[in-house]
């Protein structure tokens, strides 16, 4: 936590430049599949963008959607002209084959990747597009902050997340990222393309975004930069049962046995002892409260300084409640989902994966 506090204070403190006069072309790309739940949401965010409409285009592209998806695309971007919908081709399927086609369809050198859950400011696209001034900027990493929708369940979430994008912010700082989210993700399409793209990880579910960044880190080290504007934020939603966030939580954990970064692979490895460790300083401390009790209180000090001041740049309140619910909460659904994750199958978007 100490170091992670250290990389998250680097990472604020880098310098912000704004360039208005500084537009090139981007390309939004979005794999959308069964998302009529969010899809208008999603178009109506996109259409609010300020960004030069030349400059700018926003490529869905459906993945053999078997609700009404395509059609309420269809129907909402017909006086839209940046924004267009292509169809996955017959014998490919899955997120990475979706994001794979679009890039390939885009007409601008830097791509931004989403979700179809997301929404965004005005200036999303602007505080993106930016950090490229540079030649040496390869890929920006931006924020995500989870809605809260009052119950407790979402609290949980959106304090968990918060813990998250602090780390892969603080990690970036340290000058060696260790994860991101593709919900708020520019790279270049030269260098996507460079670097082979998603082709040696096309049959893992999930991990689009770091096994990117992590080829694109190994080829340009200094290459890869923090989104440090609020206006970058991505917004997205908490899952709304514990079934669905279980199954997501699996599909993000089956990624890290493919993990070819052994710094990142012993984080993981320590944080899952760690869990372990907490569960039994716990129980130490009902016998000996004089000798353990400092040690909890320290872990605790530490992460809700780290939570207040990531969740103070992402606009999201400490919940005192639920951070205190983590604390045992947490290392169970770590050590849980970490070790069900190595053999168990689990289904998303109604398809099944093992």
């Amino acid at each position: 936590m100490v170091i992670f506090l250290i990389g998250w204070i680097i990472i604020r403190r880098q310098e912000i430049t704004m360039n208005p006069a500084f537009t090139p072309g981007i390309s939004i790309v979005i794999a959308v599949r069964n998302e009529i739940t969010f899809i208008q949401d999603l178009v109506n965010s996109l259409s609010v963008i300020v960004y030069p409409k030349d400059k700018f285009e926003v490529i869905i592209v459906n993945d053999h959607s078997t609700d009404d998806t395509w059609l309420k695309v269809k129907e909402l971007i017909v006086n839209v002209s940046n924004i267009k919908l292509i169809d996955l081709v017959e014998g490919e399927q899955g997120k990475k084959a979706a994001l794979r086609f679009g890039i390939s369809n885009a007409q601008f050198e830097i791509i931004a990747t989403t979700d179809a859950d997301c929404s965004f400011s005005k200036n999303w696209i602007k505080c993106l597009s930016m950090q490229f001034e540079q030649n040496e900027t390869k890929m920006v990493i931006g924020a995500v902050k989870l809605m809260d929708d009052g119950s407790f369940f979402s609290s949980l979430q959106v304090t968990e997340f918060i813990s998250l994008i602090g780390s892969a912010a603080a990690s970036i700082g340290l000058s060696h990222p260790i994860m991101c989210n593709g919900a708020n993700l520019a790279f270049r399409k030269n260098v996507f393309d460079e670097v082979g793209g998603y082709d040696d990880n096309m049959s893992v579910a999930s991990g689009d975004d770091e096994f990117l960044m992590r080829k694109i880190y190994k080829r340009y080290p200094s290459g890869i930069r923090f989104l440090n504007f609020y206006e970058g934020v991505v917004t997205s939603n908490t899952q709304k049962t514990f079934r669905d966030f279980f199954y997501q939580r699996l599909r993000w954990a089956g990624k890290w046995k493919h993990n070819t970064d052994q710094l990142t692979q012993l984080l993981a490895v320590f944080i899952f002892v760690s869990q372990i460790a907490f569960i039994a300083l716990i129980v130490e401390n009902i016998n000996y409260p004089d000798v353990s009790l400092g040690l909890v209180i320290g872990k605790l000090f530490l992460e809700a300084i780290f939570l207040l001041w990531v969740g103070h740049f992402l606009e999201r309140r400490f919940d005192v409640l639920a951070f205190l619910a983590l604390q045992i909460l947490h290392p169970l659904y770590v050590i849980g989902v970490g070790s069900i994750s190595i053999i168990a199958s689990y289904q998303w978007k109604n398809r099944n994966y093992k």
